[in-house]
């Protein structure tokens, strides 16, 4: 992980750490940006590309930590 680099918890649960409930992201401002978006759907409040939640919202195939062995 690059020093830039922040850790997204899918679910908003800072104490569930599964491999497959973390994200990556590329920098603190992109996590903010995230997380403001995601307050905003579940205050009801729509949002214009939605499509570009999808990874963060949706579970992929593979983790985190899948190359780790």
């Amino acid at each position: 992980m690059l020093a830039s680099e922040v850790v997204h918890h899918r679910d908003g649960d800072r104490t569930n750490n599964a491999p497959s409930n973390l994200i990556v992201l590329p920098s603190q401002r992109y996590h903010a940006h995230i997380e403001y978006h995601l307050r905003c759907q579940r205050r009801g409040m729509p949002f214009l590309f939605p499509e570009l939640l999808i990874g963060v919202l949706q579970e992929q195939p593979g983790t985190l930590f899948e190359h780790l062995y």
